[in-house]
């Protein structure tokens, strides 16, 4: 898994903006990259978090040098938060409950509420959805719940929770099963999935199985998914970055 180059960590020659865009009591922000930008990626933080937590300096300058240096073709990336306004239990359970409503409003709500903002739409091959820990968790939602709206999913250190908290982990088999049946009711059955995780990860043991366990349908997942694991990687925001500098330069490629 390739490395984030130490120059990365400081500011770009060249520089995205951030844009704060209100909708109900809520907000998102949207970094908008110097250039054109043809797609758009959904970029979910993890428990306890909120829109500013992947925003921070580290995940910019990266991104500004992979936009400048042609490594990663320019795109919007949009961080919002599951969480209502004031919310203070930010407990697992809690968090479990506000993220499995979360596609609801992303479909009714955020991507209205960008698209208005840009003037433009996208289709659902130039969106792209993923995030970290209970973000991945958000992102498997939007994958049972959200599959006409996303083609491209990058899961982070966070199981499905379908069948429950930590369900790819207890329940792997029922787990790949759902996935399954809501990729087959999608008319055209095309998507990509690219999850990421540390084998020292404490979501290890709950993603592993499920990512095994979706190997048996392969005429759904097999080309589709790409799964990859850090030896020693770790359930951090440090780690996370290093799986989005390796990963977002594959979203949006032709398949």
């Amino acid at each position: 898994m390739r490395e984030i180059p130490k120059g990365y960590l400081e500011k770009a020659g060249t520089q995205g903006t951030i844009q704060k865009i209100p909708y109900g009591e809520k907000y998102v922000l949207l970094y908008c990259p110097k250039g054109e930008a043809k797609s758009i990626f959904y970029l979910i933080h993890g428990g306890g978090g909120n829109q500013e937590r992947f925003f921070c300096p580290e995940f910019l300058n990266m991104v500004d040098h992979m936009i400048e240096t042609g490594e990663l073709e320019p795109m919007y990336i949009v961080s919002p938060t599951y969480y209502d306004p004031g919310e203070t239990d930010k407990s697992p359970g809690h968090s479990g409950t506000a993220v499995a409503k979360f596609s609801a409003e992303l479909r009714n709500a955020i991507i209205p509420a960008v698209s208005q903002y840009l003037g433009q739409t996208f289709d659902r091959t130039h969106r792209a959805i993923g995030g970290f820990s209970m973000g991945g968790v958000t992102t498997w939602y939007a994958f049972l719940e959200a599959l006409d709206l996303f083609y491209w999913f990058m899961p982070m250190s966070g199981d499905c929770w379908a069948m429950g908290e930590k369900g790819g982990g207890d329940h792997p088999d029922e787990t790949a099963k759902a996935l399954y049946d809501a990729a087959s009711r999608q008319p055209e059955c095309d998507f990509r999935i690219h999850a990421m995780t540390g084998t020292k990860d404490i979501a290890f043991p709950n993603l592993d199985p499920q990512m095994k366990a979706m190997e048996k349908y392969p005429d759904v997942f097999g080309k589709r998914v790409r799964y990859e694991t850090l030896e020693g990687g770790v359930h951090d925001y440090d780690t996370i970055f290093r799986y989005l500098y390796h990963g977002m330069p594959g979203l949006f490629q032709a398949p």
